[in-house]
């Protein structure tokens, strides 16, 4: 069959690769998938069944409910300091069908959008699938996994059509220091260019950080797009709920994508978080109850990376990821993996699986409990000591 060219650049996902594997073991302890462990808040569960018996069980606004779109705005008008009205907003069937639909608004074939590396693998494969050409930006450990300015001036051409930052970043953890951001955007301003914001993981920060988005920078806001979600904040990875915000001519672009793709987000679920955003006192205890627990196993697996020779990790600042470097052992993330799988009973992600710029690193979710943190890293450390 002769289907679409730019799935021959596509490759399957290295996360669910390790993932279907460990599902053949019962003894495994994984630090695989990347969500959390939690339960979603009882109150927006509760919201939800409420949402069932009011009849809450049809179609939906295309960009979603007015008035969790108007929660929205104020939400992002308090907390994130970007001021936008509800007409700038557009709710998403989750955050990887957001990005893709802003994708495929922005880019025509040969257009070049700079994405980072190591970055969340569905970036790259993504702007693929949509007509354009992803330029990896190295993310250096030497650079404490920070984008370093020089280079990413250096990637930009005529073709480039936008940045893509994530913070706190999937895998790295890091938190892109406010400086960086303002040198980034300097660069987005001198040259015309858009950038993505990626900021769902917004409230899960450590060691009293405060997150910033770019698009609260001065002359920042009509250039930039910017995604959340309720996912990883709100432990509802299956429900399937995000939003982004931008210039209302761009929202109105995007409800084209949404019409014909995903229709409208799910009803139920958009009922569910508007009452979680209605009642912030209550949804602010869950959301800061998992951070404080995140907090805990963060400082837990960096004290058992201590214990192995051959790992040097540095401390995440947010998001649930670590990702140390193994170079020491002398295998590749690949092999490491695999060995950690079938010796160990330990499932994590090779680093390649993020980019080029991955490989000598392992991505570990430490989105499990303190136990299985303990266990899973003793076990490691005792097959190191074996290889």
């Amino acid at each position: 069959m002769k289907l679409n060219q730019n799935l021959q650049k596509i490759k399957p996902s290295g996360i669910r690769k390790l993932f279907d594997l460990a599902q053949n073991r019962k003894d495994i302890i994984s630090f695989g998938i990347g969500e959390p462990d939690f339960i979603t808040p009882d109150h927006v569960r509760e919201a939800a069944k409420k949402a069932i018996d009011d009849g809450y069980t049809h179609y939906t606004p295309n960009a979603g409910f007015a008035d969790l779109r108007k929660a929205i705005s104020q939400k992002l008008n308090d907390f994130n300091h970007i001021s936008v009205s509800p007409e700038e907003v557009l709710v998403t069937a989750g955050g990887t069908q957001g990005l893709f639909s802003i994708f495929y608004v922005l880019l025509n074939p040969g257009d070049e959008l700079i994405v980072p590396d190591p970055g969340f693998l569905a970036y790259g494969s993504q702007v693929s699938l949509a007509g354009g050409n992803p330029i990896y930006l190295p993310i250096r450990e030497e650079n404490h996994f920070q984008i370093n300015p020089d280079e990413l001036r250096q990637l930009v051409t005529k073709k480039t059509k936008a940045i893509l930052l994530n913070s706190p970043s999937n895998p790295t953890g890091m938190v892109v220091d406010l400086d960086i951001l303002e040198q980034i955007a300097r660069i987005a301003i001198e040259y015309d260019l858009l950038v993505i914001s990626d900021e769902l993981y917004e409230d899960i920060l450590f060691d009293g950080r405060k997150h910033v988005s770019i698009a609260s920078l001065p002359e920042m806001k009509e250039r930039t797009i910017s995604i959340f979600g309720f996912s990883k904040s709100y432990a509802m990875t299956g429900w399937r709920i995000a939003y982004l915000t931008c210039q209302e001519a761009l929202i109105q672009e995007l409800i084209k994508v949404q019409q014909y793709t995903a229709v409208c987000p799910n009803s139920i679920t958009q009922r569910a978080v508007l009452y979680g955003l209605q009642h912030p006192q209550e949804t602010q205890r869950s959301v800061d109850f998992m951070r404080e627990s995140y907090q805990k196993r963060r400082d837990l697996i960096m004290e058992e990376f201590s214990k192995i020779e051959d790992f040097t990790c540095l401390a995440p600042e947010g998001a649930f990821y670590a990702f140390p470097n193994i170079t020491k052992t002398g295998k590749s993330s690949d092999e490491l993996s695999m060995v950690l799988l079938e010796k160990c009973g330990v499932a994590t992600v090779p680093g390649n699986a993020f980019g080029q710029y991955g490989e000598g690193y392992l991505r570990f979710s430490f989105a499990t409990s303190l136990e299985m943190i303990h266990q899973g890293l003793e076990r490691i450390r005792e097959g190191i000591k074996q290889l």
